[in-house]
């Protein structure tokens, strides 16, 4: 035995099994090593037998049977290089007689399974004998000159039977001969092969699986010349209008019985899922989208076959889970590369519903599919915006069959994704569509078309945010200008008017007509675009002066009919008002150093004239006002500046105390045009609005008895309905935009914010128990509500007995009218909160503009006031920040001018008077800023002033040792010690 085993030992290559065992290496490097050293072994200029090639190549098929490490790829690599090395010369039987036949035999001699393996053994063996006959296509050997036809139907055989021996194995089958068809046209080789693989796909049963048509179409393209077998499809194609619900089928991979009657006994469909998509839809897909058909009137097109084979079959609602999962996947495939002229097909019906569904929450099985789906999509858009016109169209018309968006039936943010990232000219064709839609839907009920349109109107103006409004009037965006025109233009044309006819091509009339609550709600969205412009572009006058404009045109246009009658004065005061701003508009067109003066009043003029279309009571005395104000600032001389201002300022209160953020931006870029010309009186009349309380009486003195108390309950609740609904629709709009159009807070604080919203329906609330009340009364009077009084007179006991029940009813309703008194004190309080908040943005303006104007100094006491006094935490934040913002530009030489020393001097004790009383530290810093300010000032004019300045220090020093009611903070005296040290040094 040690004989035996000396003698094997002899005859091993220990080199050659190191290098079989690297070819199974995990690691590529090693592989590749181990490969090249082998050739190298096996190479022409070594001389090997004929039975070390063979054992060889057995050796190297055995290799691609085992299923350890990365055995397969190195083995498969080292087979198909050693085939091609020495079997691709001119030599008809190769080395030594072997031949190619040989060694296909040994390819199915060596992969040969029995009854007595195991399941994973035969797999291998499967496996082997597959990736065995793919290195023989790949090398080419079985298509040179010198060998054989008739090897190339053996290896497909082979290859054949796996596919129909092993489903699981089919796709490889079929993507190691789709492959072929390409080595077979790169490599100039005879048709004849390509014709073969067609036939045996045929005579094998495997022309009608997902295989078999990736096969048939990739050699009907690379060899046209074929002629293709007959009987399989109509005219031999495949992709044929009338074999699309076949094809379909196949590719769902769920023929009928019927379908599958004519094929091999042998063939079976897959008999598991993979979570991977089938080869053969790209490829479909691919020749739909790329290669334009010979015949387009007998080939499917991309979007007929995208509805028929995906969305009626993988989307069906009857389709299974793992279906739908492939539709996904589908999509992720095609929206990332497909041309843009196919990406509207993939929207179809059933895949926008399943989307939105496994969207809708994240315990849907396919979440996550869905949402990589929106993800592949907003990268493709991300790259090329033009693309985002699909998308946005297909989940925009979502709102046309239910009453919520995309975004918030799906509870995300893809819409809005998509409208951020697409191009100004894609833009401009999404709003085309959009208001298209909103003027025409497919429904009459009055209820839901409401609701659809604010849909759509909010859509609109989402995009419209979007857009980068340019900066300058002089060179607009071309596309950016035409996108808002139109939507200007509609919304004007059917919030203030009813369109009969088709007006100047565009504008239609529409069907459903249009609800006077969807009127209303598209006069807020105009609201909300105009202000949206108002705060984005440093001249917004020719959009504002163009959406009012409209109005102008279309009440000339007999297509339109205004749904606003005006009488005789009123259309007198318009009519004047018109005349004077086209005066206005072409003036500052001509005169560029007046224009900011000319197009300030452009904006007052173009939005007081809105008011008057939105029925606001004061428009029309504010347009005379405005005439007075122009005519007189127009004189360019003090006299008229001085009492032009005074007017202006007037007119610019009345608007801030509205609660539209729209005036509110209109009041902030008028004011600084007009600072320089603001007096003593304009200033005081702002001042007024800080003292005044934040209380309904407050509120009543401000806006002269606006809220008097009615003469009785009833009146009471009818007047605050009335007021409830001319804000509700003047103000405050429809639907989910309200508090983005008319925030009531001017910083965006939450404590103080108003509601509107809330308090119509603390008042419907109202209305709903004084009826009831009316009717226990009724009852306790043995009426009707209609008809409470009675002729017939009670006697005695009828009264007693009814004393309890009138008790209980003037009881309740005693409870009723507290109720509602504190619902108007905190209406009154919130007014009057945001009434004083925008007062002080004007104040910082003018602080701002004219900090070295003497009359700014009088706003210092009032917000030292306003900041002691107030109930709101907003109010107070913003005064002691315009004190800090005074006192922070008042710095070098950009001091206020001292022209009356003594003035400021009593000012500075009033400020430490007013210091010297209990408040908040925010309180005492204010008081202390505004001190030392006035010190500055007073030691820039004569550095002399200090010794009284320290007089006036003293005396509050002492007032705080001495006597107790002083609340002055030691932070007060101690500032001026720190802003000493800078005085003591002269600087």
């Amino acid at each position: 035995m040690s004989k035996k085993r000396r003698r094997e030992h002899s005859n091993v290559d220990v080199q050659l099994v190191e290098i079989y065992d690297d070819l199974a290496h995990e690691n590529e490097n090693i592989r590749f090593k181990a490969a090249t050293t082998f050739l190298t072994k096996f190479s022409a200029e070594n001389d090997r037998s004929s039975e070390q090639l063979a054992e060889a190549v057995r050796r190297l098929i055995r290799g691609l049977c085992s299923g350890r490490k990365a055995a397969r790829l190195g083995f498969s690599i080292t087979l198909t290089e050693l085939l091609s090395l020495r079997w691709g010369t001119t030599r008809v039987n190769g080395d030594d007689g072997l031949r190619v036949s040989d060694l296909i035999d040994v390819l199915i001699k060596q992969t040969e399974t029995t009854n007595k393996i195991s399941g994973q053994e035969e797999r291998d063996h499967q496996f082997g004998r597959l990736f065995g006959a793919e290195a023989f296509i790949k090398s080419g050997v079985l298509f040179r000159p010198h060998v054989p036809v008739e090897n190339w139907p053996l290896v497909l055989e082979t290859i054949y039977e796996v596919a129909k021996k092993k489903s699981w194995l089919r796709e490889k089958c079929g993507w190691i001969l789709y492959g072929t068809s390409q080595l077979l046209k790169d490599g100039h080789h005879d048709v004849h092969f390509a014709h073969t693989v067609i036939e045996k796909l045929s005579q094998n049963g495997l022309a009608k699986t997902p295989e078999g048509v990736a096969i048939w179409l990739k050699i009907q393209k690379d060899f046209p010349q074929i002629q293709f077998p007959g009987g399989i499809w109509r005219d031999g194609n495949p992709l044929h209008r009338k074999e699309t619900s076949k094809l379909a089928k196949i590719l769902k991979e769920a023929a009928s019985a019927e379908e599958t009657a004519g094929l091999s006994s042998e063939v079976s469909q897959k008999g598991s899922w993979t979570s991977k998509i089938h080869f053969v839809w790209s490829i479909i897909f691919a020749e739909l989208s790329n290669n334009p058909p010979k015949n387009k009137a007998k080939t499917i097109s991309f979007g007929e076959f995208w509805q028929q084979a995906v969305d009626e079959h993988l989307f069906a609602a009857s389709s299974s889970e793992e279906r739908k999962y492939w539709g996904f996947l589908l999509f992720q495939q095609l929206v990332s590369g497909v041309p843009g002229d196919f990406l509207p097909a993939l929207f179809t019906d059933n895949f926008r519903r399943c989307l939105i569904n496994q969207l809708r929450a994240k315990d849907r099985y396919l979440h996550l599919a869905a949402e990589k789906s929106v993800k592949s999509l907003l990268q493709r858009v991300e790259v090329e915006p033009s693309s985002a016109f699909a998308p946005l169209k297909a989940f925009s018309a979502v709102s046309l069959d239910s009453k919520f968006s995309f975004d918030q039936l799906t509870k995300t943010k893809t819409v809005e994704r998509l409208i951020a990232l697409a191009d100004d000219a894609t833009a401009c064709r999404i709003v085309h569509e959009l208001c298209s839609r909103l003027v025409h839907l497919d429904i009459q009920a009055e209820g839901d078309a409401i609701v659809r349109r604010q849909v759509v109107a909010d859509q609109i103006v989402s995009l419209l945010k979007s857009r980068q409004v340019p900066d300058s009037l002089e060179e607009p965006s071309a596309d950016v200008k035409s996108l808002i025109s139109e939507i200007l233009g509609d919304f004007v044309a059917y919030s203030y008017f009813s369109v009969n006819l088709s007006a100047n091509g565009r504008q239609k009339t529409p069907s459903p007509p249009m609800a006077k609550k969807t009127q209303d709600m598209l006069k807020s969205r105009l609201i909300t675009c105009l202000s949206y412009i108002m705060g984005r572009i440093s001249n917004p006058a020719f959009y504002v002066y163009q959406a009012v404009d409209q109005i102008r045109l279309k009440v000339l246009d007999k297509a339109f009919q205004s749904d606003l009658d005006l009488d005789d004065l009123v259309s007198e005061s318009v009519t004047n008002a018109w005349k004077i701003l086209g005066q206005i508009k072409k003036k500052s067109e001509e005169d560029p150093n007046s224009k900011n003066f000319l197009e300030a009043f452009v904006l007052l003029y173009s939005l007081t004239i809105l008011q008057v279309y939105d029925g606001e009571a004061d428009a029309v005395s504010m347009l005379d006002e405005l005439q007075s104000c122009y005519n007189l600032l127009a004189k360019r001389n003090n006299e008229g500046n001085q009492q032009g201002s005074e007017i202006l300022v007037e007119v610019l209160l009345s608007l801030v105390s509205k609660t539209s953020r729209l005036f509110r931006q209109l009041a902030q870029r008028v004011f600084p045009v007009f600072a320089s010309e603001i007096n003593r009186n304009g200033l005081q009349s702002m001042i007024k609005v800080l003292e005044t309380r934040e209380n309904l009486a407050g509120q009543e003195e401000m806006f002269e008895g606006a809220n008097e108390e009615p003469e009785s309950f009833d009146a009471a609740m009818s007047d605050a309905s009335d007021v409830e609904e001319v804000d509700t629709k003047n103000v405050n709009g429809v639907g989910s935009l309200s508090d983005d159009d008319d925030a009531s807070s001017a910083t965006g604080g939450s404590a103080e914010k108003t509601d509107p919203s809330d308090d119509e329906g603390e008042s419907e609330d109202d209305d709903e128990e004084l009826t009831a009340f009316n009717r226990k009364l009724a009852q306790a009077l043995q009426t009707t509500a209609e008809d409470s009084s009675s002729d017939q007179d009670m006697n005695d006991e009828q009264m007693e007995a009814l004393d309890p029940q009138l008790a209980t009813y003037f009881k309740e309703r005693k409870s009723l009218v507290t109720k509602s008194k504190k619902a108007q004190q905190k209406d009154a309080k919130e007014t009057m909160v945001n009434f004083k908040c925008r007062v002080l943005e004007l104040m910082e303006i003018f602080v701002k503009k004219q900090h070295l104007n003497p009359i700014a100094l009088e706003v210092i006491l009032p917000l030292l006031t306003v900041v002691r006094t107030t109930t709101s935490q907003l109010v107070s934040g913003k005064a002691c920040n315009l004190v800090r913002e005074f006192s922070k530009v008042c710095k070098g030489k950009e001091l206020p001018k001292v022209d009356d020393t003594e003035r400021v001097f009593r000012l500075l004790k009033e400020v430490h008077a007013e210091a010297m009383r209990e408040a908040s530290n925010a309180h005492a810093g204010a008081c202390s800023q505004a001190s030392l300010l006035l010190v500055r000032m007073l030691v820039a004019e004569d550095r002399g002033n200090l010794d009284e300045v320290a007089n006036v220090y003293s005396g509050t020093q002492k007032a705080w040792l001495m006597d107790p009611k002083c609340r002055v903070k030691t932070s007060f005296l101690t500032d001026l010690m720190n802003w000493g040290r800078s005085a003591r040094a002269g600087r």
